[in-house]
């Protein structure tokens, strides 16, 4: 579409239902979805749909953007020790998680290549980088832990998770403490 050209309101409607189809779908089910699946469930022909997301890819960012963004805005608390801190880091951000397939499925079979992905990294390597300055002080963590372990450990609990058949809040931290043991002191 040109810039400043207006879209027409069935257009809209149907961009509407199609990103609404597709939350559902991906939520729900994860990168399986078959995106014939995704228009029939909005009501419009697959046409359609690529008219308005040319690739699978876009589709995908369209809707799990504003999860790698929250999860972009969290941290561990300002207070508490380093392990503590991690632990509600952890299990915070596997609770959110695990409610949206597409992304567990994202994370867990992600490319370093992905650019959400790499920024997603990068965000758990600060978190780990703030655990680690805290953990000098509380020692807490093991002296050889480093942000990398961090945040490839969070990376592993959304592998779990991935394969978990109903990963429910009480699995989630059953398994964060199985990965805390192995980071701390």
């Amino acid at each position: 579409m040109a810039a400043g050209r207006r879209q027409r309101r069935d257009a809209v409607a149907n961009k509407e239902r199609i990103l609404q189809a597709a939350e559902d779908a991906f939520r729900n089910h994860g990168l399986s979805v078959d995106m014939r699946a995704v228009a029939a469930s909005a009501g419009v022909g697959v046409g359609t749909l690529y008219r308005h997301f040319p690739t699978r890819e876009d589709l995908l960012h369209a809707i799990t953007g504003a999860d790698f963004a929250s999860l972009a805005l969290t941290g561990i608390p300002a207070q508490g020790s380093a392990i503590d801190g991690l632990r509600e880091f952890f299990n915070n951000a596997l609770t959110r998680l695990i409610a949206n397939k597409a992304i567990i499925d994202l994370l867990a079979g992600g490319a370093p290549s992905d650019a959400d992905f790499e920024r997603c990294l990068e965000h758990l390597r600060k978190v780990g980088r703030e655990a680690v300055e805290r953990s000098v002080a509380d020692h807490t963590l093991a002296p050889d832990v480093t942000a990398d372990d961090i945040a490839y450990s969070l990376l592993g609990l959304i592998r779990i998770a991935q394969l978990i058949p109903e990963p429910g809040p009480r699995t989630i931290e059953h398994h964060v403490e199985l990965t805390l043991r192995g980071l701390a002191r």
